[in-house]
């Protein structure tokens, strides 16, 4: 589990550093005045606030369900570990009784 979540982090940072190095190229290779780039730098900023927002719903989303799924493994594996319990007691209170 913790190997997914290690890639999930290495993917968002790997992102984060494309938009960063591109946005970079851009800026030294633009021929686009100041303010044209500084417009541009806005715009691509709101895009990627707007795709980690959606990343971040999407990662939200996964985690809940999976979360969901845990839970409900977990009650089914303690209901199945009382029934053996009771089983045993019933068992241990027949030899003895």
């Amino acid at each position: 589990m913790a190997r997914r979540s290690d890639d999930a982090i290495f993917f968002v940072m790997g992102v984060l550093t494309g938009l960063t190095v591109g946005a970079l190229v851009t800026l030294l290779t633009t021929p686009y005045t100041g303010k044209e780039v500084r417009g541009k730098i806005v715009d691509k900023s709101k895009e990627a606030r707007e795709r980690l927002r959606v990343l971040r719903e999407e990662i939200r989303k996964e985690f809940e369900e999976r979360a969901g799924k845990l839970k409900g493994e977990a009650a089914e594996k303690f209901e199945a570990l009382r029934k053996k319990v009771d089983e045993l007691l019933d068992r241990l209170e027949s030899h003895l009784g």
